[in-house]
This record gives C-alpha cells, sequence and structure tokens, in this order.
C-alpha cells in the first residue's frame, strides 16, 4: 500500500503547525481557518495513517510517540520542498522562437523587448519559414515567431514589430546606381533576385501582383540559399539584376546600395506571433501596446 495515498500536504502541513502551536486555537488563528475545520483535518490524517498523533489534554495537545517520528518526518519534507521551489524559480524558462529569413537585427531587437518585457525568459532561435510557422504556433512547437504577412493568422495573438516599404538592392556600379530614386519604370529592362515563394506565399503573391499593378512583370532568379554573400555574388555581377528589401535590412554593405521606388511601394509587414490558447499567446496579448514605440 503506498503510505502517502490520501494523505494531503495541507494535512500534513496543518498537523506541523498544531505540533508548533501546541492548541489547535492557536494553530488555527496563525493559518487563518476555522478551529473546527482544522480539528477535522487533523482526525482526518490520524485516520489515514492509522494512529493518533496526539494527546488531547486540558492544557493543550501532546504529541504521541508516533506524532514525533511523524513531524521529524514532515519538517525534513518540508524543508526540502521549500528549497526545491526556491531552486525551481530560479531557472530561467526557454522560449523557443521561429525566425523568418531576412530579419533586420533592429525588427529582432524590437521584437525581443516585447518578448521580454516583465519576463524573465531565455530565447532560443529558429529559422523557420514564414509558412511553416502558424501550425508550429497553433499547437505550442513554437513559442514565439516573427513571419511576414499576409498568412492565415486564426488562432494566432499578433502584433506588428516592422511595417516598411520595400526599395530597390543593387550593386554600386549599377546603371540605375546614380539616381537617388527610382521610378517603375526605370524597371522594367531589370530582372528580380527573388526568394522561393513557397517559404512565405502569401506575402510572394501579394507583393509580386504589386508590381504587375506597376507595370513591372520581371522575370525572376530565385534566391535559393539565405547566404548574404551570395546574394551580393548575384547582385554584384549582373548590371541587369535588383533585389527588393526594406531599408532597415539593406545596410552596411559598401558594394551595394538601396534605393526607394515609387510611387505606392510593396510594404513588408513583420509580426511578432504566438498562439493564441497557448500560455506564450496570453503574455503576448497581455503585453497589447507595448509594441507601438518600437516601430
Amino acid at each position: 500500500m503506498d503510505e502517502l495515498s490520501g494523505v494531503e500536504l495541507r494535512q500534513l502541513r496543518y498537523f506541523a503547525a498544531v505540533a508548533e502551536a501546541g492548541t489547535v486555537t492557536e494553530a488555527a488563528r496563525r493559518l487563518r481557518i476555522a478551529q473546527p475545520s482544522l480539528s477535522q483535518q487533523i482526525r482526518s490524517l490520524e485516520r489515514r495513517i492509522g494512529t493518533p498523533l496526539f494527546r488531547r489534554l486540558p492544557q493543550g495537545m501532546e504529541l504521541t510517540e508516533g506524532g514525533w517520528l511523524l513531524l521529524d518526518g514532515v519538517n525534513r519534507a518540508l524543508g526540502e520542498l521549500s528549497s526545491s521551489i526556491s531552486a525551481a524559480r530560479t531557472v530561467t524558462p526557454t522560449a523557443i522562437v521561429g525566425v523568418c529569413r531576412g530579419v533586420a537585427q533592429s525588427i529582432l531587437a524590437r521584437a525581443e523587448q516585447v518578448m521580454t518585457r516583465g519576463w524573465r525568459l531565455r530565447l532560443a532561435y529558429q529559422q523557420v519559414d514564414s509558412r511553416l510557422q502558424g501550425d508550429l504556433l497553433r499547437a505550442g512547437t513554437l513559442a514565439f515567431g516573427i513571419l511576414r504577412m499576409p498568412l492565415d493568422a486564426s488562432g494566432l495573438e499578433l502584433r506588428t514589430v516592422s511595417d516598411e516599404p520595400l526599395g530597390v538592392v543593387l550593386n554600386g556600379r549599377h546603371p540605375l546606381a546614380g539616381r537617388p530614386e527610382l521610378s517603375w519604370s526605370d524597371l522594367c529592362s531589370q530582372r528580380l533576385l527573388w526568394f522561393p515563394s513557397e517559404r512565405a506565399p502569401g506575402y510572394a503573391a501579394a507583393v509580386l501582383t504589386r508590381l504587375r499593378d506597376h507595370g513591372w512583370t520581371p522575370d525572376t532568379v530565385s534566391e535559393q540559399h539565405s547566404s548574404h554573400t551570395l546574394f551580393r555574388h548575384w547582385l554584384i555581377g549582373h548590371d541587369d539584376l535588383v533585389a527588393l528589401r526594406t531599408r532597415s535590412s539593406s545596410v552596411g554593405d559598401p558594394d551595394l546600395v538601396w534605393r526607394p521606388v515609387g510611387p505606392e511601394p510593396p510594404h513588408e509587414r513583420l509580426v511578432l506571433a504566438a498562439g493564441a490558447h497557448t500560455s506564450w499567446g496570453r503574455r503576448l496579448a497581455a503585453s497589447e501596446g507595448d509594441c507601438s514605440h518600437l516601430a
């Protein structure tokens, strides 16, 4: 028979309190519960253990031999439990965060402010395409995700961390590089270095549709790898090839330039997401408004 079967932690705490106080009345006062309820719990514990734990005397409660043995074990167990709880509280929980490709460091820093605001949290990042993140977030496999919209947002809690216009990235010797701003007609003869659309199909379709609406239907060169070295190699080696990026994701390379294009360029909207019915989603919902000052 399991010796702990039916024994509740609160009964052991009540037992230790009565032993320390010496009377049920004083123990009830310290525990802030009714005296009859405390007496009932002590009797229930004695029945469960199968032996008297106290001698009821006019001046109070005196431990029996069995009571002394139990008290010693209870005190050690409660001390160990308290130490374990304290130790558990010092452990920083880990949140797995999916990140789509091409997220600028400044945007990642914005998202981190929201994810960690008021929480002691360690973040572990994994590269995950936008199209895959929704199901992983809803299942709780990912705690958070940073992904490109649009996509199916059902069952997700979302916070926008970036909404920027796309501009044109080209090599510094490109014939168009000397212009401070480009028009859509400037790009008609240009090919587009473009990512595989299956990584973020909603975003890819929205951008390419906007380009066609402006009269540019470019031949696309698929950028299969996310390596910046290969990205710049393609652009530097071709004077009829450009890419679309936001300004924030296109800084720091002296051989490449970023130029705005207009009118009405497509936008890249990045969101911080979590499953709406997960604990992470509830935390993100509680942070509503925290992103407003970050964009």
